[in-house]
């Protein structure tokens, strides 16, 4: 009898041991920034819009947890039909960064919790950055430019946002990891998603 529990105890040990040795590789394994691919994506308010995801793993511990930083690099593109002010259509193109901390936990040895601090959502658009063109171009473009300017960096923004949110704010796990070198595959939202790890300089 005392045997039996020996082993129970020992078949235990083991178990927890090597759960705990593969959520720790797994951690170790995708520690680094990774970029993907360009994704199309909807519901954004925009004529088109896309995405190229990046993702910075920290491993903090030794039980597969660690700091996580994810930015999306966003770009959104609207047409303005004529009207009473424009006389010809009109495409605003914009591009922004939205990036967001939190936390991770390896959960086995492909799946991975994510816990992110709304609180830390950052969102950028460079006025500069903002691209109007008119299909036609006339002599009063430069003017009419000018003065919808503004109007579309605000827009820009409120979608980029807009989408930054419905990313982010959805995400609380990454399933189906797989690590091949330098090349990540993993399930994201019941999306397939391919990712590269990006080189690091040091300092």
């Amino acid at each position: 009898m005392k045997k039996s529990i020996l082993l129970s105890f020992a078949a235990s040990g083991l178990l927890v041991f090597t759960s705990c040795d593969s959520r720790q590789k797994l951690s170790e394994e995708v520690q680094g920034i990774w970029a993907g691919a360009p994704e199309q994506l909807t519901s954004t308010g925009a004529a088109r819009a896309t995405m190229v995801r990046a993702l910075e793993f920290t491993p903090t511990g030794d039980a597969g947890e660690g700091n996580v930083t994810l930015t999306a690099y966003i770009t959104v593109e609207n047409t303005m039909p004529a009207n009473d002010s424009i006389v010809t259509p009109m495409t605003i193109t914009a591009a922004g960064t939205a990036t967001i901390t939190g936390l991770y936990q390896a959960k086995d040895d492909d799946d991975m919790l994510i816990n992110l601090d709304d609180s830390s959502l950052s969102v950028t658009v460079d006025p500069e950055g903002v691209q109007l063109n008119y299909d036609i171009l006339s002599g009063d473009s430069g003017s009419q430019l000018s003065t919808l300017r503004p109007a579309a960096v605000i827009l820009a923004s409120q979608q980029i946002e807009h989408a930054a949110r419905n990313v982010f704010f959805n995400l609380s796990e990454i399933e189906d990891i797989k690590v091949n070198n330098n090349i990540m595959e993993c399930e994201i939202g019941h999306h397939d998603l391919t990712f590269r790890r990006q080189e690091t300089t040091r300092q």
